[in-house]
């Protein structure tokens, strides 16, 4: 997995393939721990980096993932880099481990990763995804129903079958 960075030259530090279509890596630039990026890839090609639009922080991340987990005593423990990228790997193993149900990784994460697994032309994965936005749409929150509209994930119900 090549870095593809415009300016800075981020070096791997930790890379874990969760199974054959997807993998993560910690990457720093320097000798910095604060120019970090965790990168998660799907058949090798970067799908998702923190920080990014979506998570403009690792701390937006690690609260937005973690409700009933206290930030500072685990920041006092590790760096939250590291502590993040952690998480984020245990999060996608239990998460492929159980058929790729949402309950196990931020719906910003599960529904890219689901779209851009059905590429791999794995049918289970098309079949996956169509029936967790069904089911994410009938019992989540506004917010989730309003992501699943907004980035039309709506619209992709029925195009696979």
């Amino acid at each position: 997995m090549k870095d593809e960075t415009e300016e800075d030259t981020f070096n791997i530090i930790k890379s874990n393939e969760i199974n054959e279509y997807i993998a993560i890596t910690y990457e720093t630039c320097g000798n910095s721990n604060k120019d970090v990026k965790i990168i998660v890839y799907i058949k090798n090609n970067p799908l998702i980096t923190i920080p990014s639009t979506s998570y403009p922080s690792l701390e937006n991340f690690f609260q937005g993932s973690i409700k009933s987990l206290n930030l500072d005593k685990m920041t006092q423990k590790k760096n939250l880099a590291i502590t993040v990228y952690q998480k984020l790997l245990r999060d996608l193993m239990l998460w492929s481990e159980n058929n790729y149900t949402t309950k196990y990784i931020d719906y910003r994460m599960a529904f890219p990763l689901l779209k851009e697994l059905c590429k791999v032309g794995n049918t289970k994965f098309q079949i996956i995804f169509q029936q967790e936005i069904l089911k994410e749409y009938a019992t989540n929150s506004s917010q989730v129903k309003e992501f699943l509209k907004r980035e039309g994930y709506l619209k992709l119900i029925g195009d696979f079958f």
